[in-house]
């Protein structure tokens, strides 16, 4: 193998990484502004909507059997605002930002990751947060198993952003996209996992749920939360299919966004 092959790689990739990082303060910036608490609204925005749902879903009684409320929330409604914030943030990733590829060492991948992997940290930091303030207040326990825990919200993760791809090229390309997809986040709630174990419901509605890998990702991580105390049902195997396909898809229609970009 040629070293400087191997040398001229690694040098693009730390380019690259530098390309990220500085899209990500800028993102940063112009989003939150450089006074007050500026970003710490990255994560307290999520933690507000996750502390309001808790409440809610306490007074609603929305868990079964033993689980703690405030767990079946943190778990669900974190998992929700990931999605919805990770497809919302990313469908108008490239005409926000159509400026900045006028620089070469500036790619459409490099926009769509920087404000995934924003809206991913910020959200973790929420959900970890709050996972210790509801532990610190006797509301739930920490995760049992957090090996579990970590892999699962890691899968979750990985969908979100392998679907927000998707949507960016879809933004990019059909205005219509762009005026329904506030409606389709309200529709996909059920498919989200978020308001129900699988094992609750009748053997018909878990066949249909089973197809979402959302709801996968989403049982894995109340299992790795839980432990014995929920009948998880998911498939590893088949979360990690789905994002590797739609990882593949959204990598294709990525290439394709710069292209209509210059068309238009």
């Amino acid at each position: 193998m040629n070293p400087s092959l191997d040398t001229s790689k690694s040098n693009s990739i730390k380019v690259q990484a530098r390309v990220i990082w500085a899209l990500i303060m800028r993102e940063i910036i112009t989003r939150y502004g450089r006074h007050n608490v500026g970003f710490l609204w990255l994560f307290i925005e999520p933690m507000m909507f996750s502390i309001g749902i808790t409440i809610l879903w306490s007074f609603t009684g929305m868990s079964k059997g033993i689980i703690p409320v405030a767990g079946f929330a943190l778990t669900g409604y974190s998992a929700i605002v990931l999605w919805r914030n990770m497809v919302g943030r990313l469908a108008n990733t490239s005409s926000a930002n159509k400026g900045l590829l006028y620089h070469s060492q500036v790619k459409i991948l490099d926009l769509i990751l920087s404000r995934a992997f924003l809206e991913a940290a910020g959200i973790s930091i929420s959900f970890i947060f709050l996972s210790f303030a509801f532990t610190a207040v006797g509301l739930i326990s920490l995760p049992i198993d957090p090996l579990k825990t970590v892999l699962a919200w890691a899968l979750l993760i990985w969908f979100a952003i392998a679907a927000g791809m998707i949507a960016a090229y879809a933004g990019e390309t059909s205005e219509v996209f762009d005026r329904v997809w506030h409606v389709l986040m309200y529709l996909t709630l059920p498919f989200t996992g978020a308001f129900s174990m699988v094992s609750w419901l009748p053997p018909t509605v878990q066949e249909i749920l089973l197809w979402s890998p959302m709801v996968h990702a989403v049982e894995m991580l109340r299992e790795g939360y839980f432990g014995g105390e929920v009948n998880a049902i998911y498939s590893v195997f088949y979360l990690m299919s789905c994002n590797l396909v739609l990882t593949f898809v959204g990598l294709v229609l990525t290439r394709k966004i710069r292209r209509n970009l210059e068309e238009s």
